[in-house]
């Protein structure tokens, strides 16, 4: 498939005549007509550029260092725990970490507290530094945190290191598609949002596969530490990633911003989709048009990309607005709006409810418990190294039904792909309980199968995407916040419950699961309304 999208262009009755197309990469466009904001296609028509692809990948790797954190301890639990007298010692550090079920149960769910905690601070962070230097700022968390896990002396240095890891994670999932939302361009802000949970899986496949290679000794430090790695990997790259123009521009700092989003959109003509920012819909409301910086929209240049403007929380006085311009009202509600404060307010009342119940329902389809049964089950039917094989295969489909979720996601729409994901899950989750109860080894290997390609594409992206896309620019890192913190404590309450739970009830546990997909799709079939192809302010008046 050729990765290339039209640049619209303008009929004599300055209607835009771009195509609708499947395709993704904008080409680049010739200077003089990029710059000259007459003749140059509008940005609302605009497909994704590289320099808002390389941006969004860049800002990626923290996802996907939450990917790989999350899963990191599944392979190694027995070469942790337990002590392989005859492996190869390194004198300076324990051999493993001997510890009973309780106590690893401990280390694994503490990292879904640290989660929590750094989900509740993203808003505030985001808003503090912006999206860009709250991840940069955040990477301490995955530095300090594989440190602490490699370099283990005991258990509780294992577990506060998993502790500080879910902090930097539950940060990483609150900013990253927050800051995809914001430069995306409205017709593909799906596809590019679904990088986010792209780079979860690939981190999940990459820890699965590197477990599978260092599963001997004391080499699980290696595998554990290896998160050491992508953390310095971001920190030398995510210079050259650009600060959110949406963010700027929230912060009055709006040549700033526009030139940050004409490099994006690669066009000089913005002022469309720059109108539709909260700020600048209120002065059209006002009677006033929203004025022309075209001085501030350097010429697009593709080869040059890597040389977008970095932004931090000084100001620059070459860019830096006029506060005394700036309404009153809007500076007034500037960082008003807070995780302690969103929901008393009217407007964002239903969206907060919404993706509260979008991402503890997610939790609630049980697909951590069929990550957590995958490798029970494919022991009972294949040898230990085929099992790692298998399960690494599992991390492979999970890779493979998550992108084909962010090509279809702007052409079909939110809703199907949501409701089409949920009601597969719930067949494949009940051929699941039907398989491990009835003994059924082979119908439950497929089912393992089968729920990870309902949930991949659909559930599992899109509660992320419509997250960023039911709040405006002055509540997006509250909202962010809530959501994602939604998501980790439904995660800590079924991994709580679901043993106890199975002890009594048996493979009847899945019925639970089951009946959680059908009353969630119902609720949502009613509650949430298509967002594609609109601009999160029409979201916003949609959800009132």
């Amino acid at each position: 498939m050729t990765l290339i999208a039209r640049a619209g262009a303008l009929a004599p009755n300055g209607e835009s005549t771009v195509e609708e197309s499947p395709l993704l990469l904008a080409p680049s466009l010739d200077r003089e007509a990029a710059r000259d904001p007459d003749v140059a296609p509008h940005s609302l028509d605009a497909g994704i550029t590289w320099a808002c692809l390389t941006s969004g990948a860049l800002m990626c790797l923290s996802p996907l260092q939450y990917g790989y954190h999350i899963a990191e301890l599944n392979t190694p639990k027995g070469i942790i725990t337990s002590c392989d007298k005859g492996a190869v010692h390194w004198a300076s550090l324990p051999l493993c970490l001997p510890m009973n079920d309780a106590m690893f149960s401990l280390a694994t769910s503490i990292f879904a507290v640290g989660g929590l905690l750094g989900s509740l601070s993203a808003g505030w962070m985001a808003e503090r530094w912006g999206r860009r230097g709250a991840l940069v700022y955040n990477s301490a968390s995955f530095v300090l945190g594989p440190l602490l896990m490699a370099l283990a002396m005991s258990p509780a240095m294992l577990i506060i290191g998993r502790f500080v890891s879910g902090i930097g994670s539950g940060v990483a999932v609150v900013i990253a598609p927050l800051y995809l939302s914001e430069i995306a361009p409205v017709k593909y802000r799906g596809t590019l949002n679904l990088l986010n949970q792209l780079s979860i899986v690939l981190g999940i496949l990459a820890t699965l596969t590197v477990g599978m290679l260092l599963n001997e000794g004391p080499y699980w430090r290696l595998s554990v530490g290896f998160g050491l790695v992508l953390a310095c990997l971001h920190l030398s790259v995510i210079a050259f990633a650009v600060e959110s123009p949406r963010y700027l521009w929230s912060r009055n700092r709006r040549a700033e911003a526009r030139n940050i989003l004409c490099k994006l959109r690669q066009t000089a003509n913005i002022d469309n989709e720059v109108a539709g920012w909260q700020s600048i819909a209120r002065s059209d409301a006002a009677g006033e048009q929203p004025a022309r910086l075209e001085a501030s929209c350097e010429t697009p240049d593709p080869d040059n990309a890597h040389k977008l403007p970095l932004t931090g929380n000084t100001r620059n006085d070459t860019v830096k607005a006029n506060d005394e311009d700036e309404p009153l009202e809007l500076r007034s509600e500037r960082n008003s709006v807070t995780i302690f404060n969103i929901f008393t307010y009217a407007e964002y009342r239903k969206p907060w409810m919404l993706v509260l119940l979008l991402q503890f329902g997610q939790q609630l389809s049980g697909i951590n418990t069929v990550f957590f049964y995958s490798s029970s089950v494919l022991e009972k039917i294949f040898s230990s190294h085929a099992s790692s094989i298998l399960t690494v295969m599992i991390g492979v489909l999970n890779v493979l039904a998550t992108a084909s979720g962010a090509l279809i996601v702007d052409r079909f729409g939110r809703r199907p792909l949501l409701f089409s994901s949920m009601a597969a899950m719930a067949v494949s989750v009940t051929l699941l309980g039907v398989g491990l109860a009835l003994k059924l080894n082979m119908l439950a290997v497929v089912s393992l199968y089968l729920v990870v390609a309902s949930f991949a594409p659909g559930y599992g992206p899109v509660p992320f995407l419509l997250g960023t896309e039911f709040f405006d620019v002055r509540a997006a890192g509250a909202g962010g916040s809530w959501a994602l913190a939604a998501n980790w404590v439904g995660t800590f309450m079924v991994a709580v419950a679901f043993l106890p739970l199975q002890n009594l009830m048996g493979e009847w546990v899945f019925a639970i699961f089951v009946s959680a997909l059908i009353v969630c799709g119902v609720v949502f079939y009613f509650k949430i309304p298509e967002t594609k192809g609109y601009t999160i302010e029409e979201i916003a008046k949609k959800l009132k």
